[in-house]
């Protein structure tokens, strides 16, 4: 359920020079975040970011017609007025073109009705215009999820703001291995609940109290969704994810929360995001890293 949110550049980016943040002078760290901060807004601007997204369909069973007249079971916000027809089968999802559309499918002309997801096989990015669409499954529902590569939202998008660069929160956390087959429940915003394997928890001391956060991932990357204070006033109100890099030879993983950042809801509402489990809600307020960004549609 915990997917890949961002590009391998954003990833190795994010997971940089965490340990040795701290070694760096002000103004070198405050240029890696910087650098930070391009690469993350350069993917999320990307083909395959966040902020093209156009809309979120479900599938009913059976036949479904897509475009952008009315008169269709989805409704696309622009392109053709018939683009094709969606068959939902048990999980298994069919795609026939209208006549006369220039539609491919992963780079590929559809001469006819084929199969786009199940079966064993991904979910193919189909393109007509300047729109892109495949399939995606949240629990039991299947959907369309379309890009529209010359969304506004692409130009409006140019900053995301932030509090000042701190090494005071790079933070050095204790990583006490997670007892056997440890999991824990993540909600999402659709309502769904997904048991996640915990590879270790995450243990430091912060305003007097002993803190412990729960990462999901592996134990050589792992990925924590946390709460805190400064959500729906300074941060994103759905809480922020933090990625960072296993333990040292001592045990410790340091904690950038410079690095901090809003997951895709805060870009679009058609992204379907985890929350942050019940376990990762801090009592304090985490003044770094991304703050809440304007819901530009």
């Amino acid at each position: 359920m915990l997917r890949n949110i961002i590009l391998l550049s954003a990833v190795l980016l994010l997971l940089s020079s965490v340990n040795r943040g701290k070694d760096m002078s002000q103004s070198d760290y405050t240029r890696h975040i910087a650098e930070w901060d391009s690469v993350r807004l350069h993917n999320l601007k990307s083909p395959t970011g966040w902020a093209n997204l156009a809309g979120l369909f479900w599938l009913r069973e059976g036949a479904n017609t897509i475009g952008s007249a009315r008169r269709n079971n989805i409704v696309f916000p622009r392109g053709p007025e018939r683009i094709g027809t969606m068959t939902l089968e048990g999980g298994r999802v069919s795609f026939s073109p209208a006549a006369g559309i220039g539609i491919r499918a992963d780079g590929s002309h559809i001469p006819g009705n084929i199969v786009i997801f199940g079966e064993g096989r991904d979910a193919e990015l189909m393109t007509v215009d300047s729109l892109g669409f495949f399939i995606i499954q949240r629990g039991e529902r299947v959907g369309i999820r379309l890009r529209d590569y010359i969304h506004p939202r692409l130009d409006s998008l140019q900053v995301i703001e932030r509090f000042d660069a701190d090494q005071d929160w790079i933070i050095r956390a204790e990583f006490i291995e997670a007892e056997k087959d440890m999991t824990i429940n993540v909600p999402d915003v659709l309502g769904e609940i997904s048991r996640e394997s915990v590879p270790g928890i995450l243990e430091f001391e912060m305003e007097g109290e002993t803190v412990r956060l729960y990462p999901t991932g592996s134990r050589e990357r792992l990925f924590v969704i946390f709460a805190d204070d400064t959500n729906g006033a300074e941060t994103y109100g759905g809480g922020r994810f933090l990625s960072a890099e296993g333990p040292d030879e001592e045990g410790f993983v340091y904690l950038d929360f410079n690095k901090a950042y809003n997951p895709p809801c805060a870009f679009s509402p058609y992204a379907t995001c985890p929350l942050p489990p019940g376990e990762n809600y801090l009592t304090f307020g985490i003044y770094a890293g991304e703050k809440a960004v304007p819901f530009i549609f």
